[in-house]
């Protein structure tokens, strides 16, 4: 890398006004380059959640900023990691999220992506020494040519999905629902903004089985939630200006059977991002999952009369909730490729 590039850490709770301008302007060049023609969050909006996500309990993350001779941000990068306070700490340890390494166009082919990589490897040793192996997504051509070139295995072929809602077959969204409570006379359909206290211990559980159940291909991880996440999620919404809705279906032993969710951004009127659906095993083959992912699209009609479309991301291997979402009429907008990077002492030099 040229010397007159230096690599920086970027940290959103002590960072000054203008090098928040520098961290926006390289950010949201690499988010128009990958997401063509796409409304961005407001910067304070965006500052607002980098900082929430840095004083998160269950997480950290690690900002990087190269800078190049004119003091401008040339690339970016950051990682997340586990906190001992999550509850999956133990078994996921072993993992750091490397997100948004990016180089501006003008920048590219001098090495910038790969001293920076190396770079945040020599500091997570130091900062996070039990770091085996790096989780990287990865959406464009570039990037999958430069973690092929550094040995990342592919672990996952997932994707953005898209319905837009002027496109949406409404009459087999009415009749999913209406076959949905007909077939499951004891079974409550509920919608809420917050999780009964009743129910949170076992809509964790829930949450936790299914979403355990998608396919993770060679990804080695667990994913788990508690009550008290749950919460403090809940919280940061609220904080947020964000709108979340749960459905989420109840057997008449008040055993949750089936569960999916949303947020609503107000400041990006257009979309609506749909979450985990799930239905537990025991309770499959009954309609569960086209009743809420119908009753979910009923609300976002109902509620949201500006949206544009739905997004979710789904696994290609996922073969029930992908024959749901393509009889619904998701199209795969964006395909993303997860890879798995081993740190070898070779990246470290």
């Amino acid at each position: 890398m040229n010397e007159e590039f230096r690599i920086i850490s970027f940290d959103p709770l002590t960072a000054d006004d203008a090098l928040w301008e520098k961290y926006f302007d390289q950010t949201e060049a690499y988010y128009r380059e990958s997401n063509p023609g796409e409304p961005m969050l407001p910067r304070a909006k965006k500052k607002e959640h980098s900082l929430a996500a840095a004083a998160n309990p269950y997480g950290k993350t690690y900002d990087f900023l190269v800078l190049g001779p004119d003091g401008r941000a040339a690339a970016s990068a950051y990682i997340l990691a586990e906190k001992p306070k999550s509850p999956t700490y133990e078994q996921n340890k072993h993992i750091g999220n490397l997100h948004g390494l990016s180089v501006l166009p003008a920048c590219r082919r001098r090495g910038l992506g790969t001293a920076l990589l190396r770079h945040v490897l020599r500091e997570m040793a130091l900062k996070e020494p039990q770091f085996t192996e790096l989780m990287v997504p990865s959406a464009m051509e570039s990037g999958h040519r430069f973690l092929a070139k550094l040995g990342a295995a592919l672990a996952l072929e997932h994707g953005e999905n898209r319905l837009y809602l002027k496109d949406a077959d409404w009459a087999m969204i009415e009749r999913w629902d209406a076959e949905g409570v007909r077939r499951n006379p004891g079974t409550a359909v509920l919608s809420v903004s917050e999780i009964p206290e009743a129910d949170i211990r076992d809509y964790a559980q829930a949450f936790t089985e299914t979403i355990n159940q998608q396919p993770l291909g060679a990804l080695n991880m667990r994913m788990e939630i508690t009550p008290e996440q749950i919460r403090y999620g809940e919280a940061k919404c609220r904080e947020q200006g964000l709108l979340e809705t749960t459905v989420y279906t109840r057997e008449a032993d008040g055993r949750i059977s089936g569960l999916t969710g949303t947020v609503y951004m107000p400041d990006l009127p257009h979309v609506v991002r749909q979450l985990l659906t799930g239905v537990r095993k025991e309770y499959r083959s009954r309609g569960l999952g086209k009743l809420l992912k119908a009753r979910m699209l009923l609300h976002i009609r109902r509620e949201y009369p500006g949206v544009k479309f739905v997004a979710t991301g789904n696994a290609d291997s996922n073969a029930p909730m992908m024959a749901i979402n393509n009889a619904l009429g998701f199209k795969k907008h964006r395909p993303v490729l997860l890879y798995t990077l081993k740190i070898t002492p070779e990246l470290l030099k």
